[in-house]
């Protein structure tokens, strides 16, 4: 049972529930209501879109076991208490774990992008295991460029639950659109324009702002977590951002990616405003421009290690209830827009 208990810890189960959170808030939070409210429907399954998800948790559930497996030095100077392999569970039996759970990750994302028709899709899985993989061993070890992975990774996910849905809605469409495109009518050149014009660039429009949103915070929280790790970096001769620029750069950098945040929520906002969206900018208001600007004031006076991992608990927490402002975009297009 403690086994049992520890392998969860491992794969960090709270950040797995967040991810599988964010592609299903993507495509029915985002998605569904957008699609619904210009007369389209989803095209993706049910199922197909549940084994997106599973791929996606079993990526990044592969990619903590194998960041654990090569941190276990670093991580008894950092956080002794919270060491797993080789304590709890053996070394091999996490690399096994490791490689079996990313290989089934890899053997989904291949029959999904084989079901619709588009293999090279499943370059994206493939891709994220091989990024982990060298980010354990070496690139979370370079001055920012582990920081970068993982928050391309971290963006990745909204982006790739919009895009497999992007191409099923192509597959199930195009004969349709093309037929009334033929035809040469107004209203099926309309319908066309509609779907392809202004549906999807809303929606990609969307997609990208929340990718760019999860890059950002990720930038800051991977940053905050190296100031955290400090001691045991620099003992195993790591070239992190602190450690090479120094904690005060590392820490600047920081609040300089928080205010920039913070300015482009200010610009979402003001066309809320202008689009007498009153809900969405109480939400932005209090949800996430008020959590950030607490947590540009932690960083401006953190000086101590406790109030490092605050300040990473608090990014968390702002990317969290940016995922959850799906339910205001569903209940602005179904309750109010009637």
């Amino acid at each position: 049972m403690k086994s049992f208990l520890a392998f969860f810890r491992l794969i960090r189960l709270p950040n797995l529930l967040i991810i599988a959170l964010t592609q299903y808030a993507v495509r029915f939070g985002l998605m569904f209501p957008l699609l619904s409210g210009s007369g389209f429907q989803l095209a993706m399954s049910e199922a197909n879109f549940f084994l997106l998800v599973l791929a996606t948790v079993m990526v990044a559930a592969g990619g903590y076991i194998i960041n654990d497996y090569f941190d276990t030095k670093i991580d008894r100077v950092n956080k002794p208490k919270r060491v797993i392999v080789g304590k709890l569970i053996k070394r091999r039996v996490a690399m096994g774990a490791h490689i079996v759970i990313s290989v089934l990750a890899i053997a989904i994302s291949i029959y999904i992008a084989w079901y619709i028709n588009y293999l090279w899709l499943s370059l994206i899985q493939i891709g994220s295991v091989m990024a982990l993989w060298y980010y354990s061993i070496n690139f979370k070890r370079r001055i920012l460029v582990g920081n970068i992975i993982i928050a391309l990774l971290t963006a990745l996910v909204p982006i790739s639950a919009g895009l497999y849905e992007f191409i099923e809605l192509k597959n199930h469409l195009l004969e349709e659109l093309q037929s009334f495109i033929e035809l040469n009518t107004a209203e099926n050149q309309i319908y066309a324009s509609i779907f392809f014009k202004d549906v999807l660039s809303n929606i990609g429009l969307w997609i990208g702002g929340y990718a760019l949103f999860a890059f950002l915070l990720t930038m800051v929280r991977e940053i905050i977590k190296d100031i955290e790790d400090y001691d045991g970096d620099q003992e195993q001769g790591c070239k992190t951002l602190p450690i090479v620029a120094g904690i005060t750069t590392a820490n600047n950098t920081t609040i300089a990616i928080s205010i920039l945040t913070f300015l482009l929520l200010v610009f979402v906002q003001y066309t809320q405003l202008m689009s007498s969206e009153i809900i969405s900018f109480l939400y932005f208001s209090v949800f996430l421009q008020l959590p950030l600007f607490m947590l540009i004031v932690k960083l401006l006076i953190a000086k101590k290690k406790n109030e490092y991992a605050w300040a990473s608990r608090l990014t968390k927490l702002i990317m969290l209830f940016g995922i959850l402002y799906t339910s205001v975009i569903y209940f602005q297009e179904f309750y109010l827009n009637v």
